[in-house]
């Protein structure tokens, strides 16, 4: 049995089935169709053709540029802070030399007036005498090793996190869990099934009955929020949540 053409208005017999949308249409009404769809390939191809002029037109150091103004700012932000923690710990320094300066100063103060003492009462004594040279000969030394090396100060390198800085990866959409990297950190779920999870560029929000847990980046507990409700099937961030 034939059927009728899929247009309300038309009353003829279909002759074939458009298989692209699944419609059985007459010769006429299906020229039409076809007509129809060809007619909107010259206007895809030109907005084809105008995207690959403006990609080709594209100037990739200014994309480069403006992206490295981040860069920048988080170089210039950094030097800040080291700049900061150098004179502060250059004040600690002037502080701890002087200090050190004015005991040994001290001693010698103290080591004059035993002397002058032990001179005026002419008083002194053979063990007074060793006791002065060792102490002066201590003291010497102390002081020339003050003088020559200074305080001890240790210094460890400075070591940067890689993850301090993120630069997106362009990834096709097919996955090779080949080329994962292995876990840096793991978190123990309530549920054998995937729980819903979501997360923006810093925090990390986990569905783990009865409780909703939110992680920062190094997978660390922040919160735990109770759950009372059903299971929750899946999340989505929302800026609400900032």
């Amino acid at each position: 049995m034939s059927l009728s053409c899929a247009i309300e208005t038309c009353k003829r017999k279909s002759r074939a089935l458009f298989h692209c949308c699944n419609t059985n249409l007459c010769p006429d009404h299906l020229k039409e169709h076809v007509d129809l769809i060809n007619s909107q390939m010259n206007p895809l191809a030109d907005e084809i053709n105008t995207l690959d002029n403006q990609l080709s037109s594209l100037n990739v150091n200014e994309v480069i540029g403006k992206c490295r103004q981040k860069l920048d700012k988080w170089r210039q932000d950094c030097h800040t802070i080291i700049d900061r923690f150098y004179e502060e710990k250059c004040q600690e320094l002037q502080q701890r030399c002087v200090e050190k300066a004015g005991e040994k100063r001290k001693k010698i103060h103290q080591l004059k007036l035993k002397t002058n003492e032990l001179i005026r009462e002419q008083e002194a004594t053979h063990d007074d005498i060793c006791s002065l040279k060792a102490t002066i000969n201590d003291i010497k030394r102390d002081v020339n090793q003050f003088e020559e090396n200074g305080i001890v100060v240790d210094v460890d390198p400075l070591v940067i996190n890689q993850n301090s800085v993120y630069i997106e990866q362009w990834t096709s959409n097919e996955l090779n869990i080949s080329t994962l990297s292995s876990p840096y950190r793991t978190i123990d779920c309530s549920e054998d099934n995937s729980p819903a999870m979501t997360s923006n560029n810093h925090f990390l929000l986990i569905d783990q009955y009865p409780n909703l847990c939110l992680y920062d980046k190094q997978l660390t507990l922040l919160k735990e929020y109770p759950w009372e409700y059903d299971k929750i099937p899946d999340m989505c961030w929302s800026s609400t949540l900032n």
